[in-house]
């Protein structure tokens, strides 16, 4: 009888790592000991249902959120501070997002654009292209029969960080949880390497930078 209680506690302190995580800024906020832990599961509780396949005590829920918000979250979240810390955010206005059938013959259009300043992204069905206000006619033109969706008046959010990024998880969810937090929309986002990209309306830009200049400014007074 003790091994399947034990087990089942298992199972659901895993469901509730597995579901904190999937919300963005949530796990920041446990961190801070600022979260009503039972109000917060009975919030999950249908999702942990679901997870382990039978209903779970909404104490013992607790207790699993309680004992998670102590451990990894604190480790985590304290390198992805120090790579905040050490980050720079900039601003690129006049983007464009076109959204592209995918064809065969995707690779020989793109030659035939005279510009290389742009950014590829390929799904099963569809291709996205970011580019710029400037060279938008020649992408209109080349890919007019491809063409699914045009979003203009667009602007480029950029951090810049250090390479321990690459290898270090949790970084970029941070920033997305920010930007959502505040209400803007996503268009589209990227990440090279040391570089995170968040495409964003233009009337919007401004927000998100001062959104993450002001996270990486208290970060660095700390």
């Amino acid at each position: 009888m003790t091994q399947i209680v034990i087990k089942m506690k298992q199972k659901i302190s895993q469901a509730v790592r597995k579901i904190i995580g999937s919300y963005p800024y949530l796990e920041t906020y446990l961190s801070m000991g600022i979260i009503n832990y039972r109000a917060l599961a009975k919030y999950v509780s249908q999702e942990v249902k679901e997870e382990i396949g039978r209903e779970a005590n909404i104490q013992s829920i607790v207790t699993a959120i309680r004992r998670s918000s102590k451990g990894r979250y604190n480790v985590e979240k304290n390198k992805v501070l120090e790579i905040l810390a050490k980050s720079e955010v900039s601003l690129r206005y006049d983007i464009v997002v076109l959204t592209l059938k995918k064809t065969f013959e995707l690779p020989e259009k793109l030659e035939k654009i005279n510009t290389r300043d742009y950014i590829l992204i390929q799904g099963l069905e569809t291709a996205t292209i970011v580019t710029n206000q400037r060279d938008l006619g020649d992408f209109l033109y080349v890919f007019r029969e491809e063409m699914v969706e045009k979003k203009e008046n667009l602007a480029s959010v950029i951090v810049k960080s250090p390479q321990e990024i690459a290898f270090t998880p949790g970084v970029i969810a941070y920033l997305a949880g920010l930007i959502a937090f505040e209400g803007i929309n996503i268009i589209e986002m990227m990440s090279s390497y040391t570089e995170t990209c968040f495409i964003v309306d233009e009337g919007e830009a401004l927000k998100a930078v001062k959104v993450i200049r002001d996270e990486i400014k208290r970060i660095r007074g700390k």
